[in-house]
């Protein structure tokens, strides 16, 4: 009988060493690519519901008949444009500037409560907000008619709408401006 030298041991255990490293690569990867997927999820939600108060403020602006006075306190649903800037001196975009709270005080809620049904039940956290601000009158460049009456033009207004998905830590805010005769 020949002497054994346990050299199939040897290589059998690199083998199994090997093809343990590749497993937990794949598990790592698999559970990087599921938090992933459940971030865009995340962020998806949130958009969807920023976007529904979007379109909410949109339709408030569509069915008014008489325009609405604007103001530095937003007691009237429309803000004077810019009026929310904490810094003026600075080149951020007041809504990059203000928090949860600030939002929460100030911002009009969208009126009807959103849920976002998906396999795990996910929904949004806040309720969608979203802001007016009266940006300018634009008269019309034709003179319609004869006589001194009130010019004719279109009345512009940004909206900008804020969102959260199933965490606070995924917020959207999205912006139109919108034009309205009265």
């Amino acid at each position: 009988m020949k002497n054994q030298t346990g050299a199939a041991l040897i290589v059998s255990l690199v083998i199994l060493v090997i093809m343990t490293m590749i497993g937990l690569a794949a598990m790592r990867t698999s559970s990087m690519a599921e938090k992933m997927a459940a971030n865009t999820m995340d962020v998806e939600i949130a958009f969807q519901a920023t976007e529904i108060a979007l379109r909410g403020a949109e339709a408030w602006i569509s069915g008014l008949t008489v325009e609405p006075d604007p103001n530095n306190t937003g007691s009237g649903n429309i803000w004077v444009a810019d009026v929310m800037d904490p810094d003026d001196g600075n080149a951020e975009s007041w809504w990059h500037e203000r928090d949860a709270a600030w939002w929460a005080a100030n911002a009009i809620p969208f009126p009807t409560a959103i849920t976002f049904e998906t396999n795990s039940g996910t929904s949004t956290i806040t309720t969608p907000r979203y802001i007016i601000e009266y940006q300018q009158f634009v008269t019309d460049d034709l003179v319609v008619g004869t006589g001194g009456g009130p010019s004719t033009g279109r009345v512009y207004y940004r909206i900008t709408a804020r969102g959260t998905g199933g965490s606070n830590q995924s917020r959207v805010l999205l912006q139109s401006t919108m034009a309205k005769r009265f």
